[in-house]
C-alpha cells in the first residue's frame, strides 16, 4: 500500500517553524529563501510565506518585531512540548505505583488526564484474574467525563466555566440506567467528590463495572490526572468500598508526591483544582496500603 501524500500546507508550516527555530529572527525574504533551500521540491515565494506567517502570528506561534518587521518564534511550541513532557513524566512516576495497586488488589488500574474536552487514558494495567472487567478503555483512547470515575474526578476540580464548556461540547449519553444525565444531579455529585476526595463510578458507563478514583496533583497543587481501580460489581459491594477508597487515595497521594506535591490536610479542594490546605513540596514516598485478597 502506498504511503499517503503529505499535506503541502502542513509541510510548509513545519518548514517555516523549523527555519525560525535556528535563528533569533528572520525577515520574509530570507525566510522564503531558507525554506526553499531546505526542501528542493518545496518552493515558497514571499507572498506565500507572508500568508503562512500571518496565520501563525494569529495563532500565537510567531511574533513580529514592529521596528525590524522580522519574525521570531514565541514560547507556544515550548509550552506544547512541555505538556507532552509532563505526561511522559507523569506516566513514568505513576507506573510502578499502578503496578503495585494491580498486584495488591488483583484488579484493573487506570491513569487518565484531561485532553481538551474529554479524558484520555495515559496508562492501564489489566487484572490477571480469570473474572475481570471487560472494559472498552485503551491507552490513548478518550472517554466521556460525566459517567466515569476518572472523568468525574477530573471535572470536580475544574473551574465551573470550564466544566460548562466541556459538558456543552459533547452529547450526554445515557450509557446505563445509572448514568447521571441531569446537570443538577451531576453538580451535586461533583461537589461530593470535592468534599470527600474520591469518586465512584457505580455502573454508570458500563454494566457490571464499579470504579473508585482519586485525583493526582502536580507540584503547583492543581489536579493533573486521576487514578482508579475498576472492579467487577460482584467483587465490589458497598461494604468493600472503604478499603478500595483507602488504597486509591494512598496511591494518588504517592503519585502526587512523586510529582512534587505534598498534601498537608484533608482531601477537600477548591473548585479551581487546588487544595485549600496543601502546598508544593519535595517528594516523600508512603506505600500503597495492601488489600485483602
Amino acid at each position: 500500500m502506498n504511503e499517503p501524500a503529505l499535506a503541502k500546507a502542513v509541510v510548509k508550516t513545519m518548514k517555516i517553524l523549523e527555519c525560525l527555530s535556528h535563528e533569533q529572527s528572520l525577515g520574509i525574504t530570507e525566510l522564503a529563501h531558507r525554506v526553499s533551500a531546505t526542501a528542493n521540491s518545496l518552493h515558497m515565494n514571499k507572498s506565500t510565506v507572508y500568508r503562512f506567517l500571518t496565520s501563525l502570528k494569529e495563532l500565537g506561534f510567531v511574533r513580529q518585531d514592529p521596528e525590524t518587521e522580522k519574525y521570531s518564534l514565541t514560547l507556544k511550541l515550548f509550552e506544547i512540548g512541555m505538556s507532552v513532557l509532563d505526561r511522559l513524566e507523569l506516566w513514568r512516576e505513576a507506573q510502578p505505583i499502578l503496578k503495585e495497586i494491580a498486584h495488591v488488589t488483583g484488579e484493573t488500574v487506570h491513569l487518565a488526564t484531561m485532553d481538551d474536552y474529554s479524558l484520555v487514558y495515559l496508562g492501564k494495567i489489566e487484572s490477571a484474574r480469570g473474572l475481570r472487567v471487560s472494559m472498552m478503555s485503551r491507552v490513548g483512547q478518550s472517554a466521556p467525563t460525566y459517567c466515569t470515575g476518572l472523568g468525574k474526578t477530573l471535572l470536580a476540580y475544574l473551574p465551573a466555566d470550564r466544566v460548562n464548556d466541556i459538558l456543552k461540547r459533547g452529547k450526554v449519553i445515557k450509557f446505563t440506567e445509572r448514568t447521571i444525565t441531569r446537570r443538577p444531579d451531576l453538580d451535586r455529585e461533583l461537589a461530593s467528590i470535592r468534599e470527600n476526595g474520591f469518586a465512584i463510578d457505580n455502573e454508570e458507563h458500563e454494566i457490571g463495572v464499579r470504579c473508585v478514583a482519586a485525583p493526582v496533583r502536580d507540584n503547583h497543587g492543581g489536579v493533573c490526572a486521576a487514578v482508579s481501580v475498576s472492579v467487577p460489581t460482584v467483587r465490589l459491594p458497598d461494604k468493600e468500598i472503604p478499603r478500595y477508597r483507602s488504597i486509591v487515595l494512598r496511591a494518588a497521594e504517592e503519585i502526587s508526591q512523586r510529582m512534587g506535591y505534598r498534601q498537608t490536610g484533608g482531601p477537600a479542594a477548591s473548585s479551581d483544582g487546588k487544595p485549600s490546605n496543601g502546598k508544593p513540596a519535595k517528594s516523600s514516598r508512603p506505600r500503597v496500603a495492601r488489600a485483602r485478597r
